[in-house]
Formats: structure tokens, sequence, C-alpha cells
């Protein structure tokens, strides 16, 4: 799953086999949303058609909200009893992305 729809976490937890967190930074998500919104274009996963464009709803989302909930959505992921997999930098990333031989 993705997104930050929190009031529908428990009922996407029970249905979860496996948990990822991507823990990066509040400098490192916002500079991934910029590159993201600017410079990839054909992005897998984006709308057909559609594009990406910087919002001030999402810096807000990023650089106000999302560092005040890190820390709830972290004690979550720590109760939670399934597989998972904490993913604190863009290295750590990477290193996953690779080690599964996923490509861009």
């Amino acid at each position: 799953m993705d997104g930050n729809y929190s009031i529908c976490i428990p009922q996407r937890f029970r249905r979860a086999t496996g948990l990822i967190l991507l823990d990066v930074s509040t400098p490192v998500s916002l500079l991934r949303y910029f590159r993201r919104s600017l410079f990839e274009t054909g992005r897998l996963g984006a709308l057909e058609g559609g594009r990406d464009s910087i919002k001030w709803d999402m810096i807000h989302h990023i650089a106000v909200v999302q560092p005040r909930n890190r820390k709830r959505y972290s004690a979550m992921f720590d109760e939670l009893d399934l597989p998972k997999l904490r993913l604190s930098s863009v290295t750590a990333i990477k290193q996953r992305f690779n080690a599964w031989d996923l490509t861009r």
C-alpha cells in the first residue's frame, strides 16, 4: 500500500502480509518530490497522460504534517507482527532495489 491516509491504516494493516516503511528525512522527501515533479516524465505508476506538478499542499504535507506523524507511524510499525523492513536512507532504498533486481 502507499499513502498517508491514517484513518484507513488499521484496516489496511489487518489485510497486509508485510510492510516496508520508507523512513527518510524531510529534506530527502522534499528533494525527491521536486525531482519527481519536475524531471521524471513517463514515471512508472504515473497516470497516463498526466503530468506531475509542484503543489503547495504537498510541500506543506511533506514539510509539516509528515514529520509530526513520523513518530506515530514508527510506533505502529514497531507494534506490527508482520514481516517488515525499515529503509531509512536513499542508500538503503537503492540497495534494496538492487538486491531485489528491480529496474526503473
